[in-house]
Parts: structure tokens; C-alpha cells; sequence
């Protein structure tokens, strides 16, 4: 469990390095701030590409493999993304060089498919009991690392935007090695490659399920997406207070996820942690949407983590749990619908935000009170 939260720790590393800087990638290519959202788009969509289409190799080939084949996409859409920023090595066409960068970040979605593969590989180590908790694991990894990726983006962004990918670059590439040399295929799974299964059919449950994933993914999308240039344009924030933001919401998803939400699956279900978590997802992305003070701020999205951080973990697990042996099949599904959410919000934010700049939020926030 170590090992898997280790390298889902580092794979998130370089997002967490990399988003308070992608703003200031895009004006460097002299394009419109639109494309910040649509950058996070083209990467959803080589995600979704693989969730489609290569899902299947993880039943064939093992988890392990899988992962070192999505890392190494992950590691080269990086080094493509650096070569574009570094001018003068491949071109001066500034033009050239934004159509590089899109090509990285489409290369990247492809390796962001390590998702999923993380999740089945945990699914197969837990134990029914566990499974809630072992999933939350995974949101503080990505806490931890939105806790330190801003502050390794501090001290790179120093020199240049260059040196700030390529830390990403070191995180990833160290997260390979750790893969090829440590970490095991879980013996579970070993068994089951061998096994001929039957064909799964979809239950209404898991259809629920799926649309309860899908829609949970694009009501918070725009957290995701758009947040740090609404910190810029409503609060006058600069990079470094952006920075500061990220790391707060980490810091708070690394004690939620980590360590509280075990006790939470004490009392409740994980169908009522779902219900219970788009309460927090309405209240939150509704007062962050109204809310124009600095002071208030922090209260709000110190719900953020606490929401999807219940929301996540408890979809995850109920997906898994339903899938029993098809759960690298069910993974795969899942991701796909995942994505297609990724893919759609960060192009409508955009022309949502163009209206009024709260009106991606209120969007969200009904989202969510629809899927309660």
C-alpha cells in the first residue's frame, strides 16, 4: 500500500508543480487565457483514448506493466512540454512551439490513465473493510502532493518556467524507476490473469453508479479547471498566493483522506457518504460562488477536499466492490466516463466565465444538487 500510494504520491507530484504555472505557460505562447482550460481538456481527452481502447492490457499484461507504460507516456508528454518552453532548441515559431505544448499535454492524458490503474491495483490489495479507507488513500496522496508541488514550484520558478517542468520531469522519472525496481504485481491479480471470466453485465446499480461518477467529476471540474484564474481576476491573486491556496487544500484533503475518513466510514455507509458529500459539494461551490471576500474564502474551500474527498473514495469503492473480478474492466469503464466530464467542462467554463465570472460555479453547484 505504501509502494502504490508512493508513486501515485510522485505521478501527481508534477500536476501539483505544474498548475499554478500553466496560466503563465499560456500567456507565454501569446494565446488567449481560454486555452488554459482547454490545455486541461486535450489531456483529458488522450486519457479518455486510453481508458478506451488499452484498458484491456491490464488484465493481459498485469498492473505493474501497465503502470510503467502510462508513467513513460506521462514522462515524455513532460519532456515534449519542456522542449516547447525551451526556444531556440527546436524552433523560434512561437506558433510551432504552442502546437508542441498541446502535443504534450495530449501525451500526458495518455499517462494520466495511471489513475485507474492505481485504483484496481489497490482494490486488489484491500479487503471489503479497508476498501473505503485504501481509496481515500489515494485523495491524500494527491493532497500531499498539492502540499508540496507548490512549494517546489516556488523555489524553481526562480530561475524560469523551464526549471519548474523540469521538476516535473525528476518526480516522474523517479517514479518509474521506483515502479520497475520495487513494485510488485499484487498476487491477486496474478491468479486472476489466469482466470477466464464470465461477461459482465451492467446492473441499473452500476449504471447509477457511472452517472453518480459522471456527474460528480463535472460538477467539481470546475474546481479543478478554473479556480486558480478565478483567485486571479475576482481576488487579485498572484502565483505565489495561488501557490498558498493549493497547499492549504492539500494540507486539509492529506487530513481528511488520510487519516479521518476511516472513522467516518464507521458510521456511514458508503451510499450515504455519497449523499452526505454532495451536500458539502452544493453548500461549498454555492458560497464560493457568491462569496467575494478574501477572509471567507479559506472557510469555503476548506470544504472542497472534504467533499470530494467523501464523494471519491465511497463511488470508488461501491464500482470496485460491484465488480468483484472484472474490477480492472470496471476501472477501465469508469475512467472513460470520467474523462468524458474532464473533457467537456474545461471547454463550456470558458464561454460560461465570458457571462459572468461565478456562473461556472452556480452550474456546479446545481449539478451537484441534481445528482443529490
Amino acid at each position: 500500500m505504501l509502494l502504490i500510494l508512493a508513486t501515485a504520491f510522485l505521478d501527481i507530484l508534477g500536476i501539483g508543480i505544474l498548475i499554478p504555472v500553466l496560466p503563465d505557460i499560456i500567456i507565454h505562447f501569446w494565446v488567449s487565457e481560454a486555452w488554459t482550460p482547454y490545455s486541461q481538456g486535450i489531456y483529458s481527452i488522450g486519457m479518455f483514448l486510453w481508458g478506451l481502447f488499452f484498458w484491456r492490457l491490464s488484465d493481459k499484461y498485469g498492473r505493474k506493466n501497465l503502470l510503467s507504460v502510462t508513467t513513460t507516456f506521462n514522462l515524455i508528454g513532460y519532456i515534449i512540454l519542456w522542449l516547447s518552453l525551451s526556444q531556440g532548441i527546436i524552433s523560434t515559431n512561437i506558433g510551432f512551439l504552442f502546437i508542441i505544448f498541446l502535443w504534450a499535454r495530449f501525451i500526458s492524458g495518455l499517462g494520466g490513465a495511471w489513475l485507474w490503474v492505481a485504483q484496481a491495483y489497490i482494490s486488489d490489495i484491500s479487503t471489503r473493510e479497508t476498501k473505503t479507507k485504501n481509496m481515500g488513500m489515494i485523495g491524500a496522496a494527491f493532497g500531499f502532493a498539492f502540499l508540496v508541488g507548490p512549494a517546489i514550484w516556488w523555489v524553481l520558478s526562480k530561475w524560469g518556467i523551464e526549471y519548474v517542468i523540469l521538476g516535473c520531469i525528476v518526480a516522474i522519472s523517479i517514479n518509474l524507476i521506483l515502479i520497475l525496481s520495487i513494485l510488485k504485481e499484487p498476487t491477486k491479480h496474478i491468479q486472476e490473469m489466469h482466470t477466464e471470466h464470465a461477461p459482465f453485465h451492467f446492473s441499473r446499480l452500476m449504471i447509477v453508479l457511472f452517472l453518480l461518477s459522471f456527474g460528480g467529476t463535472l460538477a467539481f471540474s470546475a474546481i479543478q479547471s478554473w479556480s486558480s484564474q478565478y483567485y486571479k481576476d475576482v481576488f487579485h491573486f498572484n502565483a505565489d498566493q495561488i501557490g498558498y491556496t493549493l497547499s492549504m487544500v492539500g494540507l486539509i484533503a492529506i487530513i481528511y483522506q488520510g487519516w479521518l475518513i476511516k472513522y467516518v466510514r464507521k458510521f456511514f455507509s458508503e451510499i450515504r457518504m455519497i449523499q452526505i458529500a454532495l451536500v458539502f459539494m452544493v453548500v461549498s461551490i454555492f458560497l464560493f460562488a457568491i462569496n467575494r471576500s478574501t477572509f471567507l474564502l479559506f472557510p469555503i474551500i476548506a470544504l472542497f477536499p472534504i467533499g470530494m474527498g467523501t464523494f471519491q473514495p465511497a463511488i470508488n469503492s461501491l464500482i470496485a466492490g460491484k465488480a468483484d473480478k472484472e474490477v480492472w474492466k470496471i476501472m477501465g469503464y469508469n475512467t472513460s466516463v470520467i474523462s468524458i466530464a474532464w473533457i467537456i467542462w474545461p471547454f463550456l467554463v470558458w464561454t460560461l466565465y465570458e457571462i459572468n465570472y461565478s456562473l461556472p460555479f452556480y452550474v456546479s453547484a446545481m449539478i451537484s444538487l441534481l445528482l443529490l
